[in-house]
């Protein structure tokens, strides 16, 4: 009787062991890369506030300027809002997106906040038409569409994902005038009570690296606790 041999299972399931380990220690890398990120994106948002011109820069430059906190002063092109379906208190809603021309010559999307479904039609909202102080953070919203998202349609300013590019050509900007590529999201102002209203700066992004990792190390661990077992049957079969 010919006997099993033990070897190939030894070499495949270290072969597989080592991958899996090797999987797992890089998310665990990823994770001290990511933990590093929201470091930094946190102090982004404690600095003091800087003028639109010198974000325009950093981004220009190719500095990192996703959540960094800008204060400009300008006048809003209320007639030009863009809208972008969201949810408000729990039910539909939509997100406005306001064209701001800044006293410092430059053309951005502030992204203002949020109205009840009711409250969509520009006419049943009281709006400033005089300049205003906006305090707002740098978002770059580079995700792309969804598989389960719309398209977006420009003509009837229904807007379901975020396509920046698409949302300034939109938006009538004299060609020589500066235009931000970024949004402005507002941040939320001490007992506002008016609409549109903006939510507080959530600045977290998603870090499930360290579960990652721990399933990769648990399928490691699962397969060699298997493959163990399956030597040993084999080793007592050989010795039967």
């Amino acid at each position: 009787m010919k006997q099993p041999r033990i070897w190939p299972v030894v070499l495949w399931a270290g072969i597989g062991i080592i991958i899996l380990c090797g999987l797992g220690t890089w998310q665990i890398f990823r994770l001290g890369e990511k933990q590093a990120l929201l470091a930094e994106i946190a102090a982004r948002t404690h600095k003091a506030p800087i003028s639109l011109a010198e974000a325009m820069q950093h981004w220009e430059q190719g500095d990192a300027t996703e959540f960094v906190i800008v204060k400009t002063r300008g006048v809003f092109n209320h007639a030009k809002e863009r809208q972008k379906l969201a949810v408000y208190d729990g039910n539909p809603g939509w997100e406005v997106i306001t064209p701001l021309t800044s006293d410092e010559g430059i053309v951005a999307l502030v992204d203002r906040g949020a109205v009840p479904d009711d409250l969509r039609d520009l006419a049943k909202r009281p709006e400033t038409g005089g300049p205003v102080d906006v305090v707002a953070a740098i978002r770059a919203h580079n995700g792309a569409q969804g598989y389960f998202d719309p398209e977006n349609d420009a003509e009837r300013n229904l807007w379901y994902w975020w396509d920046v590019p698409a949302m300034l050509a939109s938006v009538p900007i004299p060609a020589d005038v500066r235009v931000a590529p970024f949004i402005l999201q507002a941040l939320p102002q001490e007992n506002a009570k008016s609409f549109p209203r903006a939510a507080a700066l959530d600045a977290n992004l998603r870090n499930n690296h360290l579960q990652y990792a721990i399933t990769w190390f648990s399928f490691a661990l699962t397969l060699l606790v298997i493959a163990l077992l399956f030597i040993r049957k084999l080793a007592r079969r050989s010795a039967a």
